[in-house]
């Protein structure tokens, strides 16, 4: 889907233990604020000739990524309600089964549910006091999703795509890594490339320049391969400081 591209999702339900997240999502984020940090000490250099020393940690990257919530609880007492794979505060906003796959609804405003009520054949919810507005939604969303969910597996995903888009409704299949790599968005942005020399290809830079993904140079060196190169350049420079 071009309008809602919600690609993978690492499943777990609001019951759950707690479950470890696949991607090192604080490590990566961390490297990302450093850059960014870096980036704005550069400019503040630029204006000023200081520079900045930047900090950053793994710790305040993970409070960053729920700072939503804890929000909520500093300023207004409210505690976390786990919600699995759907928003804590938008009705629907979420993961359902369909008759095959699972699909990802995002009617986060009341234009979009109101579109999307009447695309899935349930028109009277647009008049229902229960269901029209966000608020009301929310206050009975315990009665609303098992409709929504009941409705979902009397057909496709890919047929639910197909009605839902044509309103303008956000929604995605959830894909599973074999499903992504055989998407077309995956194949258009070139995010997966070739290892030059090697019989590898490995996903790239979620970034382009000018409308180009940085392309992969070379492999990771082997061991010594470049000794002769890096102690040849010392030696030169050793003995032109002679």
């Amino acid at each position: 889907s071009t309008l809602f591209p919600y690609t993978t999702l690492f499943r777990s339900r609001a019951d759950d233990p707690p479950t470890f997240c696949a991607p090192a999502i604080n490590d990566t984020a961390t490297g990302m604020w450093a850059v960014i940090g870096a980036l704005a000490a550069l400019e503040e250099r630029r204006h000023t000739g200081k520079g900045k020393i930047i900090g950053c940690s793994l710790f305040e990257s993970a409070v960053h990524w729920v700072s939503g919530p804890l929000n909520a609880y500093n300023n207004m007492g409210i505690d976390t309600v786990r919600t699995g794979a759907a928003s804590a505060n938008l009705v629907p906003y979420q993961v359902f089964e369909t008759a095959d796959r699972p699909i990802c609804i995002a009617a986060g405003n009341n234009r979009l549910f109101l579109k999307f009520a009447a695309v899935v054949g349930k028109p009277e919810w647009c008049d229902d006091p229960r269901f029209n507005k966000p608020d009301a939604r929310y206050e009975n969303r315990e009665t609303l999703l098992p409709m929504i969910a009941e409705v979902f597996m009397g057909d496709t995903c890919d047929n639910w795509i197909a009605k839902i888009e044509s309103v303008g409704v956000p929604c995605s299949p959830v894909n599973d890594i074999e499903a992504l790599s055989k998407t077309e968005q995956l194949a258009a942005t070139k995010m997966v490339q070739p290892i030059p020399g090697l019989k590898y290809n490995i996903t790239s830079l979620p970034i382009t320049l000018d409308g180009e993904r940085p392309p992969i140079r070379f492999a990771s060196p082997k061991l010594g391969e470049h000794t002769d190169e890096v102690l040849g350049a010392i030696g030169a420079a050793v003995k032109a400081a002679e």
